[in-house]
């Protein structure tokens, strides 16, 4: 018996490669194929048990691959095909997918697990008819997704794992280095290294931010068990606390970008895995800006040079998908002005392979992420300067297009649906919220010259089905702004709605998170220090901003690992946290005094006590604290007096 045999169809080369090792490491047979006409001729072959089939493929697009699959005898005219598009499919598109028989019409970027899932669910079922089939893979074994960084390199890896939606750790090692990478939804959000130079002392001694025999004390201090190197160097006043974050993504940032400096390595992704202490990412930082990042300061330039002078002859374009095309990067005014170029017209990538190396390397890396595209020359139409009218300029008629310009007007078409979906009237027509209704009319009449359906006649009806929702999404849109009524109506009921939908978000956040506290309160009062700490933990997540949330969960955190100073450590922090956030109430520098009489900082101590009497003098546990300092120094004089007498 056989393994399960699946198609991946698909004219991303990367894409298909790292789900081939995806579904082989799950126990599968994989085929790959980059354009419609190549997946059909392997569907006919009657050895595919799942197909994976892109909506818009070239030659023959997922909707005509589908009804050519239906009319090829058993068992290849009922294959299993599960659809994916890289745009958000209108309900007709569903319809039809649903009519072809397919099994289900995917959105990408497709989580993993989630498409792993589906192909396990399609394959057992088919194995039921089939007796030539093994079973199913077993669950987990697609941790064994592996592979060569000279086969599928850091950029493209990285890329493909944000758009998969991976979450997990990626495992990476070349010679005796070893990296690994935590991702959550394919965002990068932590580093781990083995390499000693990367540790936070050498990397602020490289920045020129410490010497080396500050450095040498703070390796003393961390060898004696004193905490964290970040916290014994701002107890050295060699950094503050509010620099500490900034220096620990950076130094998180330079590890990963070492990584794009590796002539060959290996590497393994473990779905689910979970990184422990590893230097933490800027959550806020996209993917495609760390890739970027990485190609510009360590990536091979040989490598780019090749990758330019063999696709020299194709056309840098904007890209078309919202997923990849709308992340976040920096760009230099120079950067900027090349690619407002390309969007006013078509250039060879070969045109940028004599410039500079700073601005090849930045192409290389927006074309890696997916934010610009490389098409064949006569496929390429005029860009278009707004990405939220991207058929606004010039369209090449239907009837000189051919399969590859006809996809990307279908890639096109579906993109501008997908924004108008989600856009207000005002913003699809293009127009202020105060523009008078010659301004709208003008603008729907040029929208709807150059994207009524009926220049569309000529296409696939793929292409006719997205022209029609488009222009139906205009013409609501300008018939509702067009009537005075209608319009300050829904202006009202959209101001009212936001507004309510913001008071009630904020009013049902803080209350639920007063509720945890109070709970975690209570428990305390109980000496349940572990349901405690579990209540004031929900109520600091539920509302990052109060600081009593955060010192009560610290005070409990120590409670709760008395005698762990890792854990005391982490205490101390949060109370202080609270301290910022709440510096007009008492509790946070009680809590934080307690915490310092714990490590020894008497002086420290007694400062925040002090401090929390001033602001409530009613707050007995402060008053205690300080009559209990003042008794121990009073008898530590009398002690002294005693001595002298003698």
């Amino acid at each position: 018996m056989t393994a399960p045999t699946i198609l991946c169809a698909d004219d991303d080369r990367q894409l298909c490669r790292i789900l081939h090792k995806a579904l082989s490491g799950a126990g599968y047979r994989v085929i790959s194929a980059h354009d419609g006409d190549e997946a059909l001729d392997v569907i006919r072959s009657g050895e595919v048990d799942v197909a994976l089939v892109d909506l818009w493929l070239s030659r023959l697009d997922g909707f005509a691959l589908l009804e050519s699959l239906r009319s090829l005898p058993e068992p290849a005219g009922s294959t299993p095909t599960i659809l994916m598009s890289g745009t958000r499919p209108t309900v007709e598109a569903r319809q039809r997918a649903e009519k072809l028989g397919a099994a289900t019409l995917l959105t990408k970027p497709i989580p993993l697990e989630k498409l792993l899932e589906l192909v396990k669910q399609q394959v057992k079922s088919e194995a039921s008819t089939r007796t030539d089939r093994k079973a199913p893979a077993g669950k987990g074994s697609a941790e064994r997704l592996a592979g060569s960084l000279n086969e599928l390199p850091i950029p493209q890896l990285l890329h493909h794992l944000h758009g998969l939606r991976a979450t997990g750790v990626l495992l990476l090692e070349s010679g005796k280095k070893r990296k690994a990478i935590q991702l959550r939804d394919g965002y990068p959000v932590a580093v781990k290294s083995n390499l000693v130079n990367e540790c936070l002392g050498n990397f602020m001694v490289r920045r020129g931010k410490l010497d080396t025999e500050t450095l040498q004390e703070s390796l003393r201090r961390l060898k004696r068990g004193e905490g964290l190197q970040g916290e014994i160097l701002v107890a050295m006043d060699v950094l503050s606390e509010d620099e500490i974050p900034d220096a620990l993504r950076e130094q998180a940032e330079e590890k990963v970008y070492e990584i794009f400096s590796w002539r060959a390595g290996r590497f393994r992704f473990e779905i689910g895995g979970r990184l422990k202490r590893g230097t933490s990412l800027a959550l806020e930082r996209s993917p495609a800006s760390l890739i970027v990042g990485g190609v510009r300061q360590a990536y091979s330039i040989e490598h780019i040079d090749r990758f330019m002078a063999a696709e020299r002859i194709r056309c840098v374009v904007q890209a078309e998908s919202p997923f990849y095309r709308f992340q976040d990067v920096e760009l230099s005014e120079q950067e900027e002005a090349v690619l407002a170029d390309l969007q006013r017209a078509a250039t060879p990538l070969g045109d940028f392979c004599k410039r500079e190396e700073s601005l090849r390397r930045t192409l290389y890396g927006l074309i890696v992420t997916g934010m610009l595209e490389l098409r064949e020359v006569d496929a390429v139409r005029i860009p278009v300067a707004s990405p939220d009218a991207s058929f606004r300029e010039s369209v090449a008629p239907v009837s000189r297009m051919d399969a590859e310009a006809e996809r990307a007007l279908r890639t096109d078409l579906a993109a501008t649906a997908e924004r108008l979906r989600r856009l207000d009237p005002f913003a699809s027509l293009g127009v202020s919220e105060g523009a008078d209704e010659e301004t709208i009319r003008a603008a729907y009449e040029d929208l709807a010259r150059r994207g009524h359906p009926d220049r569309f006649r000529g296409a696939s009806s793929a292409v006719r089905q997205l022209a029609d929702e488009v222009f139906a999404l205009l013409s609501n849109a300008h018939d509702l702004l067009t009537d005075p009524k209608r319009r300050d109506e829904y202006q009202r009921k959209r101001e009212k709605r936001e507004r309510r939908e913001r008071e009630n978000q904020e009013n049902r956040t803080a209350l639920e998170a007063e509720m945890e506290f109070q709970t975690g309160e209570a428990r305390l009062r109980q000496r349940d220090y572990e349901g405690a700490l579990a209540c004031f933990g929900a109520a600091v997540t539920a509302y990052p901003e109060e600081g009593e949330y955060h010192a009560l969960y610290g005070w409990c955190l120590y409670l709760c690992h008395p005698d762990n100073s890792v854990m005391v450590q982490e205490a101390i922090e949060h109370v202080r946290r609270g301290v910022t956030l709440a510096s007009d109430r008492e509790k946070p520098y009680l809590y934080l005094g307690r915490l310092y009489k714990v490590i020894g900082r008497g002086a420290a101590a007694e400062k925040m006590f002090t401090r929390a009497l001033e602001i409530s003098p009613d707050c007995v546990e402060a008053l205690r604290e300080l009559r209990l300092i003042n008794l121990r120094r009073e008898k530590g004089k009398g002690l002294i007096g005693r001595l002298f007498r003698r």
